[in-house]
């Protein structure tokens, strides 16, 4: 019987040190390229073709599209990081008040997130103070998501949705508010439909099998710049 089938091998381009965007200060790293190979006998035989290229950080061990090493200036890191932030903390207390109500859970919930995933703390005196903020300004999920959603990589537009999710359900509910929002969150950072509806459909599998872990075993978010990154530059 004759086994034959393809599959990824990965090789290094180059190495050398960058700023890595969530270490936060210079590391090594492994440029690295995954090509595509037709094998036998699950021997790579002919290459047919390259699947892609990434950055390994050794130092957190998150990976980054290539252009990381294009864009990798401490002014580009900075607006980065900004947007992001806001883009998390505003997404996450608008989930916790799509459903019309301030649940201490959820509220609790949020705060952690943000304490996890931003670099400016907050402890829950100044997360009430903003979420009066966001209340009075009233701008949709969408505005700091749509900044950014070209500058994140797959796994950092999940994370988002997948702490969305984890708000949501911290009350012990998600309700339909939440998940029309959720889906705009999704439109906004450029997922697909078809996405979108696997990846709820893995978060409300997971928290039933193991109520409030869904984001338990997922490490600092590995966004980065992507295209058009420039146009978020100062001129």
């Amino acid at each position: 019987m004759i086994i034959f089938g393809t599959r990824g091998v990965k090789s290094t381009i180059k190495t050398g040190d960058f700023n890595c965007p969530q270490c936060n200060q210079i590391k090594p790293f492994r440029h690295r390229k995954v090509t595509k190979f037709f094998t036998l006998y699950f021997i790579p035989i002919i290459p047919l073709g390259n699947k892609g290229e990434y950055v390994e950080c050794k130092g957190c061990n998150n990976t980054y599209i290539a252009r990381v090493l294009e864009n990798n200036t401490a002014e580009n890191k900075e607006i980065f990081q900004v947007l992001h932030e806001k883009a998390i903390k505003h997404s996450m207390v608008l989930t916790m008040l799509a459903d019309g109500e301030i649940d201490a859970n959820e509220k609790q919930q949020v705060l952690e997130i943000i304490n996890k995933f931003c670099q400016h703390k907050l402890d829950m005196h100044q997360l009430t103070s903003y979420i009066q903020e966001v209340q009075r300004d009233r701008e949709d999920v969408s505005t700091y998501l749509k900044k950014i959603g070209s500058m994140l990589n797959f796994q950092g537009k999940e994370l988002i949705l997948r702490c969305a999710f984890l708000v949501a359900a911290s009350d012990g509910n998600v309700d339909k508010s939440e998940i029309k929002l959720m889906k705009k969150m999704a439109k906004a950072l450029d997922l697909t439909s078809s996405q979108y509806d696997a990846l709820l459909a893995k978060y409300t599998s997971e928290i039933a099998k193991k109520p409030q872990t869904v984001i338990s075993n997922t490490e600092t978010p590995a966004p980065v710049v992507t295209e058009d990154h420039s146009r978020f530059m100062p001129n």
